[in-house]
């Protein structure tokens, strides 16, 4: 031993590693002798539907759920635009949370409005994409397909 730090230890045979796992032994149940590599991998959850569908979001009814805000997520970030810039306009003027109550009201005004014409329109396509975004923990490259499916069929019924 040097002093200097860890001894290269033998990274598959090929070349000298200068890694610290010199000093974990290697598990009993590992083949060869060689380090088992335990990774830690996160235990699926499922969100948690809030019931009902998405024609029962509104004001009077449900919130929408967070597969169903990440599901219409980029149509509201096109189709209520406006109202959100009017409101971030707004909330950068004054720090006070009644300043800007009508901006908000605006906002969700466009946005429930959005949920109800996406259930009038493409609720099918809609809860497929919501349902594969529940499926693959909010994760949308794992559902661009239904992704390009829902935002395709919307643009064409509503333009």
């Amino acid at each position: 031993p040097s002093g200097k730090g860890p001894e290269p230890v033998q990274c598959g045979g090929r070349a000298l590693c200068p890694l610290a796992a010199a000093a974990v032994p290697p598990h009993p149940a590992a083949p060869h002798g060689r380090r088992a590599v335990r990774r830690s991998i996160p235990r699926r959850r499922r969100m948690v539907n809030v019931g009902g569908s998405v024609s029962e979001v509104g004001p009077s009814g449900r919130p929408p759920s967070s597969q169903e805000l990440y599901a219409a997520g980029r149509v509201i970030g096109y189709k209520c635009f406006d109202q959100n810039y009017d409101f971030m306009k707004c909330k950068a003027k004054d720090d006070n949370p009644t300043a800007c109550v009508s901006e908000g009201d605006a906002v969700h005004g466009c946005v429930y409005g959005l949920f109800k014409q996406i259930s009038s329109t493409t609720k099918k396509e809609f809860d497929a994409l919501a349902k594969c975004l529940d499926n693959e923990d909010l994760q949308p490259h794992m559902c661009k397909a239904k992704q390009a499916a829902f935002e395709s069929t919307f643009y064409a019924k509503t333009s």
